[in-house]
């Protein structure tokens, strides 16, 4: 049993280590990446600090406002993408979150940033816009069974201020930092 338990934290370890970047000197094709089509919410909540949701199996789910300086915390709903996944903002002091709530079976999935689609495919990338203590980090997903699954974690080293992500090819990806060097890690 301790040899399980041992493999469950290396392998949880390994999953959110820092990633190997490596500076490239060629030049790379820019990919293109689409926003996702968002039905945007037409509902205000003037006054109400708790969003309530029930799913189509009868589950409710609430997202409360703390106005507290402990506990800040505000959620705003975005709107609907695929018809029935909600997307919420969640803001508190130093970050923002996007869930995504799906209104069939209550599945949630928090994301760093908001996903967008990698052309010709059904993946989908997430690039975090950190709080100061963070590390940026993407997240690749992939939509299949009616829901996004988080398939890879990359962690960027601290030294590399990326300003996006110019191509997700295979297992390989290429970022372009604020000094216009390209970077490319393995997956």
């Amino acid at each position: 049993m301790k040899k399980i338990t041992s493999l469950f934290c290396l392998l949880a370890f390994y999953s959110y280590s820092q990633n190997k970047f490596i500076l490239v000197s060629d030049s790379i094709a820019k990919q293109k990446f689409e926003e996702i089509y968002m039905v945007k919410n037409e509902k205000k909540y003037r006054g109400r600090n708790t969003l309530s949701f029930e799913c189509n199996n009868k589950q409710k789910l609430e997202y409360a406002d703390d106005d507290t300086d402990e506990n800040y915390v505000k959620f705003e709903e975005l709107g609907k993408i695929k018809d029935s996944i909600i997307v919420i903002l969640k803001t508190e002091y130093n970050s923002e979150k996007y869930i995504l709530l799906e209104t069939k079976s209550c599945k949630q999935l928090i994301l760093e940033g908001f996903p967008l689609k990698i052309e010709n495919t059904e993946k989908y990338l997430v690039l975090n816009n950190p709080a100061t203590d963070e590390a940026y980090k993407i997240q690749i997903l992939e939509y299949k069974n009616g829901f996004f699954d988080v398939v890879e974690n990359v962690i960027i080293p601290k030294e590399i201020r990326p300003k996006r992500v110019l191509k997700i090819d295979g297992k390989e990806v290429f970022v372009v930092d604020v000094e216009n060097k390209i970077w490319k890690t393995i997956l």
